[in-house]
């Protein structure tokens, strides 16, 4: 297999935010995966993640742990 090039990395980065974007608030965090297996292709590379790349996980994992308590009975 061959390694995965920086000029890849930014096109899956490109296209993952794109399908992110385009998803409703409240599930984008359902393409948490997406970004994680973005960020283990950007460290096996070798290749510093992109704060932007950092931030949408961040604001994702939020977005995940905010949908657990949505529906929580008070």
């Amino acid at each position: 297999m061959n390694p995965i090039t920086t000029d890849e990395l930014q096109r899956k980065f490109a296209d993952v935010s794109e399908l992110i974007s385009g998803t409703r608030p409240g599930s984008r965090h359902q393409h948490l995966s997406k970004l994680h297996d973005l960020i283990g292709d950007y460290a096996r590379r070798g290749v510093v993640v992109p704060a932007p790349l950092r931030q949408l996980q961040e604001d994702l994992t939020n977005e995940a742990i905010e949908s657990r308590f949505d529906n929580m009975p008070i």
